[in-house]
């Protein structure tokens, strides 16, 4: 985890502003003196996503509470009177907070813990410039991001994808999908960039707790007018699962920014020896399985670098 003084003092700076600056300096005086308000400790704290870090290694989503810090204490995302969790992207060698994620409230705990029926995806681009972040509750997608770190700006798009995927659905599924229209909801997932300026989604439609209609859609659409739009360039059937290449490439990407410059240059290697080791396989089935072992492998060290960086 980022050093807790600075993340703390970070924190502060971000959220109290100029008005704060008398509080910041008791902060700092008391700390001086031996000892952090508990208060000030308990509203500060900063816990990084750390499965969310950018290729470069440089930024990464994270999650303050204006509270105590335990499960029983955390409201629940669909509780937004309570609105005491915070999300950002943040710059993680200076711990400066980039920009707020309006009406963000996901968190997740170290060791275990994350608010029920409801979860967090994400994707960068390969430039470390662009990001997609999807919150989803039970059903639904309620809040989709496109995040530019170099503005840095976090613009909502959900309502732009959701009018593009109703547009996609009155056009190949015609009467079924206008039968069930008023009853569908819409899930965004599986992001990825598939170019500096281009993403991908799946999106789904289905009405909660019925087997029928289940309409799935992959959607590519571009970045517009400096990340404030995005449009629909293509759209085709999809089954609604990752192909196993891709699947592959997140985790191995995943990995990467998670380890030291070093560690990342050994990684390259041994991806590259796996790769001559893949592409002579001939057998399509086998191939299928090599790939799905190495995932699988890859994701492993996904987990168990998250956790040496939480117990940091």
């Amino acid at each position: 985890m980022v050093h807790a003084l600075s993340i703390t003092i970070a924190v502060m700076n971000s959220l109290l502003g100029t008005s704060g600056l008398l509080l910041r300096l008791a902060f700092i005086v008391t700390f001086l003196h031996g000892g952090i308000p508990s208060i000030v400790a308990e509203e500060s704290q900063l816990y990084v996503f750390w499965d969310t870090v950018s290729p470069d290694g440089k930024y990464a989503l994270a999650w303050s509470t204006t509270g105590k810090s335990t499960i029983e204490d955390l409201p629940s995302p669909y509780d937004v009177d309570a609105d005491r969790i915070t999300n950002y992207v943040i710059e993680l060698g200076s711990c400066k907070i980039l920009v707020k994620l309006p009406d963000a409230h996901y968190w997740r705990l170290y060791g275990g813990g994350q608010p029920n029926h409801y979860s967090l995806e994400s994707v960068w681009s390969e430039n470390s410039r662009s990001m997609l972040v999807i919150y989803d509750s039970r059903w639904k997608s309620d809040r989709i991001f496109l995040v530019d770190v170099s503005i840095p700006r976090a613009t909502g798009i959900e309502d732009q994808l959701q009018d593009s995927f109703e547009r996609i659905l009155e056009s190949a599924r015609g009467s079924e999908y206008r039968k069930y229209k008023n009853s569908l909801v819409k899930t965004f997932g599986l992001p990825w960039f598939v170019g500096p300026e281009k993403f991908y989604l799946w999106a789904n439609a289905l009405v909660p707790k019925q087997d029928h209609p289940d309409f799935n859609f992959g959607l590519v659409f571009r970045i517009e007018d400096k990340g404030t739009r995005v449009s629909l360039v293509m759209s085709e059937p999809s089954s609604g699962r990752e192909s196993a290449d891709r699947s592959l490439n997140r985790a191995y990407r995943t990995l990467r920014s998670l380890l030291s410059p070093d560690d990342q240059k050994s990684l390259v290697e041994e991806e590259r020896a796996w790769l001559t080791r893949r592409d002579a396989i001939k057998s399509m089935q086998q191939k299928d399985s090599f790939i799905e072992g190495r995932t699988q492998e890859l994701q492993a060290r996904v987990n168990k670098a998250i956790e040496a960086k939480e117990k940091q």
